[in-house]
Parts: C-alpha cells; structure tokens; sequence
C-alpha cells in the first residue's frame, strides 16, 4: 500500500517524509481516513553503509541509505540535493605472474649441448685399404664419397681416386661406385660402371644402395678393397 502528500506525491508504506518535497507524512492524510496511530519515538538514524555502494546516496544529516535519484531522505526529511554522489573504489588492476627463470644447466646438460647431432657424418669412422698395395683411403667426415679414377678433361675428380692403385689397367671407371651415409649406416652403390662393382663377390645391380659392414669386400672391375669401420 503507499501512502500519498498533500500534493498527491506517491510514497512507500512506512514512509515518514514525501521523496519528492519532504513534507511529514504523518499529517498528510484527508479527513475520511482513520485517526492517525499517536507519534512514535524518531527513529535512531541508520548507521551510514560504506561508501561507494553501487545505486545509493547517503543522507548527510542521519547516515541513511536513499537510491539514487531521490531529492530528500526518506528517514529525515532532509534534501539530498547537495549530497555527492557514492563513488565505487577502483579495484586494483591483477598484476601478472613473473614467468620463472630457467633452471641452470647441469654440466652433463651443457656437454649434451654442445655435442655434434646425432647421425652427423662426421661422427662415422671408416676406411678402404686397397689389397694389392695396403694403401688406406680415410671416409670419415664426408656423407658422400665417390670411387673411380681422375680425369681432368672431364673435370672429374673422386674422392678415392685408384689411378695410382691399377685403377685404369683394372677396369675402373672414372666414377665406379660412391658410398655414403643414410640412417647411420655405410652404403655401397655401383654408378653403372663399365666393368661393375662387386660386394662380397656378390655383382650389384646399377643404382640398388646396398648396406656395407665391417671387413667387407669390395671389386671395382679387377681392383680389390676392404671396408673396415674402428
């Protein structure tokens, strides 16, 4: 039920002054109505709430809470016309988390650092020794070797070059044979010689890589060779 001024300002039950002029409620009522209850106590004013509450304004006379909006207090009477409006507290802005510092290396993690890749060609060891006369051709540290004789005018130059081994009376071609690494592991393939290229006596079709093993044996055309890997 709400309760109306003398000017026909309509207020909530139980108020005590109009919201919109102020004037006493208590004598606002036409003649026909029932006799007014006897004039209690005033109420004891309302503790202030916290400054900044969202959607109120405080009474600057009693403390009371009013909505915003409202020209006098619903509790006294008295205008809130001049009260400063509540202002919400900033929050402070979530400050983000340091990112942790990168744990220092052991020193087995820093040698792992440091170490050549895995399957690097560098880190295979292997030879050729040519049979008739011992000499040793070193294939470490290169991923593709080539087999054959030089020959300048071609511009062909191996990097086991069997020239001074018999190469040129044995049959071997200018390039015989190359081996290089795949997956870690040696392999022999014949360049479609003229004379062909034998592993473990056993002929090997032009082009077909085929895996190489420790002491092997190796004919290029009449000249022979060992692989030998440490």
């Amino acid at each position: 039920m709400s309760v109306r001024c003398s000017l026909g300002h309509e207020n909530p039950d139980g108020s005590a002054f109009c919201d919109e002029c102020g004037e006493p409620l208590n004598t606002a009522a036409d003649s026909s109505a029932a006799p007014a209850p006897q004039a209690q106590a005033p109420a004891a004013p309302a503790a202030p709430a916290p400054a900044g509450t969202a959607g109120t304004q405080t009474c600057p006379s009693c403390g009371a809470e009013n909505p915003v909006g409202e020209a006098f207090c619903s509790n006294c009477g008295v205008s809130l016309l001049g009260a400063p409006a509540p202002v919400a507290a900033a929050q402070p802005a979530a400050q983000a988390a340091p990112e942790p510092a990168a744990a220092p290396q052991q020193p087995d993690q820093q040698q792992q650092a440091s170490a050549a890749p895995a399957g690097a060609p560098a880190a295979l060891q292997a030879r050729l020794i040519v049979e008739a006369d011992n000499q040793e051709f070193d294939l470490g540290g290169k991923d593709v070797i080539t087999i054959g004789r030089e020959d300048p005018v071609s511009n062909i130059y191996p990097d086991v070059d069997l020239t001074a081994n018999g190469g040129e009376e044995g049959g071997v071609s200018r390039l015989h044979a190359r081996i290089f690494v795949e997956n870690g592991q040696y392999m022999l393939e014949d360049e479609n010689s003229t004379n062909f290229t034998f592993l473990n006596r056993q002929r090997l079709a032009g082009k077909t890589p085929t895996p190489l093993n420790d002491n092997d044996e190796i004919r290029l055309g009449r000249v022979l060779l060992r692989f030998k890997t440490p």
